[in-house]
């Protein structure tokens, strides 16, 4: 029996196989005409030989004769559609209500989540404006992927990863403050000189503000804070992509570490915690492993001076698996080392949880109140505007927004173990990448469709 072509349903044919389609098809085609006796079509031979329906086959047949006489036959590829991000953009709240509402699904209700109930709770609850596809591209760029259950369907599991980072950020700053270590939160933020309000109230003497067509320059803002309000003389603001001054262009690791070097550690109280994101410029790389490329010398020395077992007459490949499978246990952040010479701690927030950061919520009320009262809409006014605000801030405003951080890191405390006692239950472990897909969309596997409807 000849051997059948294995394809998914649904999936379309590439330039090759239709190619051995209409191979096949000659094939059979010139049989038939030497036996005429045939009871089966040249087009019914190809489907049951290899398995590919014949409306398929049909489809290669007539696409081969969509041609000039005097041209070989070729065949085309589909072309793959854009993985577009989605157009409606969701602010820091809306995505914590994204992924409270999936755990709730999972631990509250008792139900697995598919992208259909889950889009019409959200639209019930914040009136969520996008439809089911662009839904999905908010969850899954919020960490979350599928997982196959007992069922054959597909249910919405953070990454493995995520979660991790998310217990050890969580298990560290508990441990912090019981040792009543200060726990200072930074951050970076900007305003645009057209930053204005959609809205606003007038008295009819003028004909309103209009917006910009351009968002204008740019106000960079980096300041740190904690439960007793904004660190003295932390505060920097700067234009972006100014040329002069001691920071310049748009925030880097360089001026990054200026600012800590000089505005942030000067002022800090002894053995503070500093939490910081997950911006490139937060994680440059103090003495980065040696790559495939480094030499032989480099990659000894590197293994020598970590303690990591080897030996000298072992090859360049040899010596750089080792320091794969070990470089993850040595990687040194240059901003950990510049605070730890001071005594102080680098503290790095989960990837997707802003809501841990009260520094977040302290730009949302110095950005309104800019919104409020830029009508001249230049960087000299912006700029005036929001350090008079930050000024105005107080420690009992910065207390209120690290209890709220902090209820949410409470939050999370029981969740992840039931998140656990749910997996164990209905998780199916293949083994392999079949259980996960990064868009969703390439799995065979039954149900899928009926959660992405």
């Amino acid at each position: 029996m000849a051997p059948v072509l294995k394809h998914g349903r649904g999936k379309p044919l590439t330039s090759q196989t239709k190619e051995v389609l209409y191979c096949l098809y000659k094939y059979f085609e010139n049989e038939c005409n030497n036996n005429p006796s045939s009871i089966m079509t040249p087009t019914q031979l190809v489907a049951k030989s290899t398995g590919i329906s014949i409306a398929s086959v049909r489809k290669v047949v007539s696409e081969s004769k969509c041609r000039p006489s005097d041209q070989e036959v070729t065949f085309k590829s589909p072309k793959k559609k854009p993985n577009r991000k989605p157009t409606i953009v969701i602010d820091n709240f809306d995505q914590q209500v994204i992924r409270r509402t999936i755990h709730d699904f999972h631990i509250t209700n008792k139900e697995i989540p598919t992208l259909k109930t889950l889009h019409a709770k959200l639209k019930e609850d914040i009136d969520y404006k996008g439809c089911v596809s662009t839904l999905r591209k908010h969850v899954m760029s919020l960490g979350f992927n599928w997982k196959q259950t007992e069922d054959n369907r597909k249910l919405l599991m953070e990454k493995h990863e995520i979660r991790y980072l998310r217990i050890n950020y969580l298990m560290k700053i508990a441990e912090y403050r019981e040792q009543r270590r200060p726990i200072v939160y930074t951050d970076e933020t900007y305003i645009h000189t057209s930053h204005t309000l959609s809205k606003s109230w007038s008295d009819g003497s003028t004909s309103g503000l209009k917006q910009h067509i351009s968002k204008g320059n740019r106000l960079i803002i980096v300041h740190a804070g904690g439960m007793d309000g904004f660190i003295p003389n932390a505060l920097l603001m700067f234009k972006a992509n100014q040329k002069s001054g001691d920071y310049h262009d748009n925030m880097n690791y360089d001026n990054y570490s200026r600012w800590i070097q000089t505005q942030l550690i000067p002022n800090l109280q002894p053995n503070s915690v500093v939490v910081v994101d997950n911006a490139p410029y937060h994680n440059s790389i103090q003495n980065p492993a040696p790559n495939s490329n480094s030499r032989k010398q480099q990659m000894i020395d590197w293994l020598t001076l970590r303690n990591i077992e080897h030996s000298s007459t072992l090859l360049k490949p040899q010596l750089y698996e080792l320091i794969l499978q070990n470089k993850a246990r040595f990687v040194e952040y240059k901003i950990d080392e510049i605070l730890r010479q001071h005594g102080h701690t680098v503290l790095r927030l989960p990837p997707y949880h802003p809501e841990f950061n009260p520094i977040e919520n302290i730009w949302g009320i110095v950005k309104t109140y800019v919104a409020k009262k830029n009508v001249a809409m230049n960087m000299k006014v912006i700029m005036s505007l929001a350090e008079e605000k930050m000024n105005a801030i107080t420690v009992e405003e910065w207390r209120k927004v690290c209890l709220h951080a902090i209820e949410e890191e409470n939050k999370y405390q029981g969740r992840d173990a039931a998140l656990d006692t749910i997996s164990e239950r209905i998780i199916i472990n293949l083994n392999n990448s079949s259980d996960e897909s990064e868009d969703g969309d390439d799995c065979d596997m039954p149900g899928v469709d009926e959660l992405l409807e």
